[in-house]
């Protein structure tokens, strides 16, 4: 379980203005600063491969793919979290530059200490993102990408791919890639 680094309950203002002066990252979840953890390397590898893949497929649709250091924002403005890469075609502007509010695909790598953060909490979170599409999580330490699947009805569909030739298909987008180019 996350522990908040103070018993103050911090504005979303406040919050933003503390971000761009910390050298360690938070994530905002209802007032509350919790650090991020650092992270072992085998989960930057795989975070730096999948975003590398997906870049790869999408960039050349008009959609930026981000990693580690911006934020999204989940409905309601009560929480941002630093997902480990995800996929957005939102504009620039100079309101969201630290912060994105309209992504279609999140990544996060499970570590051993946000196993239940990233299946549950960032699961319910992430959900209520009207514009996301997918959320894939992928497993370090074994082969297990699981992909949820926003469908037409609003529902979610769960994939889940255990082999290194399993092709991972995200058909709204139009692309696929092998679970291979993830563990590489």
């Amino acid at each position: 379980m996350r522990t908040a680094v103070s018993d103050k309950i911090y504005t979303v203002e406040e919050y933003i203005q503390e971000e761009l002066r910390s050298e360690v990252r938070h994530e905002f979840v209802n007032g509350q600063l919790f650090e991020m953890a650092g992270e072992k390397d085998i989960n930057n590898e795989l975070a730096f491969l999948i975003a590398t893949v997906l870049s790869g497929l999408l960039k050349v649709k008009g959609y930026s793919i981000y990693t580690h250091e911006v934020k999204i924002a989940i409905p309601g403005k009560t929480k941002y979290y630093y997902p480990d890469a995800f996929v957005t075609k939102e504009a620039k502007t100079d309101n969201n530059r630290y912060i994105k509010y309209q992504p279609e695909i999140i990544v996060e790598v499970v570590s051993e200490s946000t196993h239940v953060t990233d299946y549950v909490d960032k699961y319910i979170d992430y959900s209520k993102i009207p514009s996301l599409l997918y959320y894939l999580i992928v497993e370090p330490e074994t082969t297990l990408v699981t992909v949820y699947e926003r469908e037409a009805n609003g529902e979610w569909a769960t994939h889940k791919y255990t082999q290194l030739e399993d092709t991972i298909k995200l058909s709204k987008l139009n692309i696929e890639f092998l679970v291979k180019q993830v563990y590489e």
